[in-house]
């Protein structure tokens, strides 16, 4: 065999050795496209449910048993009365959702963070984000404790009335003048790292007049 022969055989080895190497990175990658796509597809498949509102706090009232203005006990309007004179009127729940994958799913969805926004009337007024991962297997429901902490006269001024019926909104009462709801954005673990939820989900919390 002469040299020119052996540097084109060299040249021919190396042609084939790079295409191979082409060959595996494009199947890799299909595969790993196909592995994020379902992965992301599982987190569609979860249902999110609100469950509810609970530890509904307004400046230290208890807003279990409340449902419009009507129901404040003079201690709790002179305590809010106080909280207004400070400049301060903190209100703190906790909204339980629930996160549900159906039984014929066939893969674990994995949820590495979610973002959160509550709005009134459409407006935003407060968000946050989870960073606890959860995992949803089909068939079970996970429960997703959102923390919601904010002080409502830095948004909607000092007017007793008014706080109390956004509070009440927030706080899951139908009876309030307001419509609340609370906007989630997932993230999701797949094979090429965490994907962001391209549509966001929408959970109303309470609207007017609503039975």
């Amino acid at each position: 065999m002469t040299k020119g022969e052996d540097v084109t055989r060299e040249k021919r080895i190396g042609g084939l050795a790079r295409a191979a190497r082409g060959i595996a990175t494009v199947a890799l990658a299909v595969a790993l496209g196909c592995a994020a796509a379902k992965q992301l597809a599982a987190l569609r498949q979860v249902e999110f449910h609100l469950n509810g509102v609970s530890g509904a706090r307004l400046a230290g009232v208890t807003l279990d048993n409340i449902r419009s203005y009507s129901d404040l006990k003079p201690a709790d309007l002179a305590r809010l009365g106080l909280a207004i004179a400070a400049h301060h009127v903190p209100l703190d729940l906790t909204l339980q959702v629930e996160g549900r994958s159906p039984e014929t799913n066939t893969v674990t969805a994995k949820l590495v963070a979610m973002e959160w926004t509550c709005l009134v009337d459409d407006h935003e007024v407060v968000s946050g984000q989870l960073s606890e991962p959860y995992t949803f297997e089909p068939g079970k429901a996970r429960d997703i404790p959102v923390l919601v902490s904010l002080d409502l006269m830095q948004t909607f001024g000092s007017r007793r009335q008014d706080l109390i019926d956004v509070a009440l909104s927030l706080a899951g009462r139908n009876a309030s003048a307001h419509r609340a709801t609370l906007r989630l954005t997932p993230s999701v673990a797949t094979a090429l790292g965490s994907i962001r939820y391209p549509v966001p989900v929408t959970l109303t919390i309470s609207a007017p007049g609503a039975r």
